[in-house]
C-alpha cells in the first residue's frame, strides 16, 4: 500500500510539471483549449454530473432556487454544522439555510444526491460583510449520471411541492369576514381579514377520541386527494355539517380543523349579502387551502313553507336547483334570488374551476328544523354532532 501511494504522488508530480511546461511553451489560446479538453475528459470518465440552480434567472428571481432553499431548510438544521438563519415578513417561523460552500446529502426514493450552496464573487476592496453587486448565489446539485433523468423529472417537482407546503405553513393565517356595503380593497378583494390565532387544536378539543380520529383521518385523506379528484373530474372540496346546541364547541371544532390543516377561514355572513351576484362574487374570491364557514343554516329554511321534497330527490345542477318552495331565498329588488340548495351545490359544475382544496362547513344549533328530505339528498360528506 505504501508503494502505491508513493507511485501516485510521483505521477501527480510529473503531471504538474508537464502542465507547467505546457503552460510556458503553448500560447494562451492553446493552453486554454488543452485545459478545457482535460476537464471534459475527466467529466467523461466521472460517474457524477452537476446541475446549477442560480438565484437569478436573468433579471428575475429563480423560483426553483427559493424552493430548494425552503426544502433544505426543513431538515438542514439537524445535519449541517454551519447554518444561515432568516425570517420572512409575516412569517411565524425561522428558516434554516446552508451557509456558503456547505454541502448536505439527501435521499429521494432510494437515490442519493448532494446539495452545495455556492457563492461566487469578484475580488474587490470592499469589506467582507458588504455584498458585492457581482455576487452570484446558487445551489449545485451533484447526482450520478445514471440517475439524471429520474432526478430532473421527479425530484425537482417533489421539491416544488414540498416548498409550497412549507411556505403555506409558515405564513400567517387569516380570518376573513364579509360586511354589508363592503367595497373592494386595493387587491380587488371583498373580504375583511384579521390574524387568526385561535388556540384550539384536536389535542385540546373536548370530543370523543374515536370521533376526533375519524375527523383527522378524513381531513388528512382530503389534503392528499388531488390526484383522485383530478381523475374523477370533481371539484377538490369537502363538505361538513356541524350541529349541536349553542356553546357545545362548534367554533372550537372549526378552529381545530383550521390549525390542523394550516388553512385560512372565511366566515360567510349571509345576512350581509344583498343579492345572488354578490354571494357568488364572495365565494369565487375565496382562496385555495381555506375553510368556508356558513353558520346557522336553519335560518335559511322558512318553517311556514316547509314541505316534503320529492321522494326521488337527486342533487340538482346550479341551473336547475330543484324544489325551492321549502327553502328561503336571498332576494334583492330585482328578484335576483339564490336558494339554499344552490348554496350547497356551489362548488360543483362550472363553479368548480374557481379555486381548489376548499372545505365548506355548515353549522346549525337547531338540527330538528332542517328538512329530513334535504339532509338525505344533500351532498354532505360528513355530519358531526358536537355535544
Amino acid at each position: 500500500m505504501k508503494e502505491f501511494w508513493t507511485s501516485l504522488v510521483s505521477l501527480l508530480g510529473v503531471l504538474a510539471s508537464l502542465m507547467n511546461i505546457l503552460k510556458v511553451v503553448l500560447p494562451p489560446e492553446a493552453w486554454f483549449a488543452a485545459f478545457s479538453f482535460l476537464i471534459r475528459a475527466l467529466n467523461y470518465f466521472s460517474s457524477y454530473c452537476y446541475c446549477d440552480v442560480t438565484k437569478m434567472d436573468g433579471v428575475n428571481t429563480n423560483e426553483l432556487y427559493n424552493a430548494v432553499q425552503l426544502y433544505l431548510s426543513s431538515f438542514v438544521s439537524a445535519s449541517a454544522s454551519r447554518l444561515s438563519l432568516t425570517r420572512a415578513i409575516n412569517s411565524s417561523a425561522t428558516t434554516f439555510g446552508l451557509s456558503n460552500d456547505v454541502c448536505i446529502n439527501d435521499v429521494f426514493d432510494g437515490v442519493a444526491v448532494q446539495w452545495e450552496h455556492v457563492v461566487t464573487q469578484r475580488q474587490s476592496q470592499t469589506f467582507s460583510w458588504q455584498p458585492h453587486p457581482d455576487e452570484k448565489r446558487g445551489f449545485r446539485l451533484r447526482i450520478r449520471k445514471r440517475d439524471k433523468d429520474f432526478i430532473l423529472n421527479s425530484y425537482l417537482d417533489y421539491i416544488m411541492d414540498k416548498a409550497n407546503n412549507i411556505r403555506h405553513k409558515n405564513q400567517q393565517r387569516l380570518l376573513y369576514t364579509n360586511s354589508l356595503g363592503r367595497t373592494l380593497d386595493s387587491r380587488g378583494q371583498p373580504w375583511d381579514s384579521v390574524p387568526f390565532k385561535h388556540p384550539s387544536t384536536f389535542d385540546t378539543l373536548a370530543m370523543d377520541p374515536e370521533r376526533k380520529r375519524d375527523i383527522m383521518e378524513d381531513l388528512s385523506n382530503f389534503t392528499v386527494g388531488q390526484a383522485l379528484y383530478g381523475q374523477t373530474g370533481g371539484a377538490w372540496k369537502r363538505r361538513y355539517l356541524l350541529y349541536g346546541l349553542p356553546g357545545t364547541g362548534k367554533s372550537s371544532t372549526i378552529a381545530a380543523m383550521a390549525n390542523f390543516l394550516y388553512y385560512d377561514i372565511y366566515v360567510l355572513e349571509l345576512t350581509q349579502v344583498r343579492s345572488k351576484s354578490e354571494l357568488l362574487n364572495l365565494l369565487m374570491k375565496t382562496s385555495s387551502k381555506s375553510i368556508i364557514v356558513i353558520e346557522d343554516i336553519d335560518r335559511l329554511v322558512n318553517p311556514s313553507k316547509r314541505s316534503k321534497m320529492p321522494q326521488a330527490a337527486t342533487p340538482q345542477s346550479y341551473y336547475d336547483p330543484g324544489p325551492s318552495d321549502s327553502m328561503r331565498s336571498l332576494e334583492d329588488g330585482n328578484n335576483n334570488t339564490i336558494t339554499f340548495w344552490e348554496l350547497l351545490n356551489f362548488p360543483d359544475g362550472l363553479w368548480s374551476c374557481c379555486g381548489s382544496e376548499r372545505i365548506f362547513i355548515y353549522t346549525t344549533s337547531h338540527f330538528e328544523k332542517l328538512d329530513p328530505a334535504l339532509l338525505e339528498s344533500s351532498p354532505m360528506d360528513m355530519q358531526i354532532c358536537v355535544s
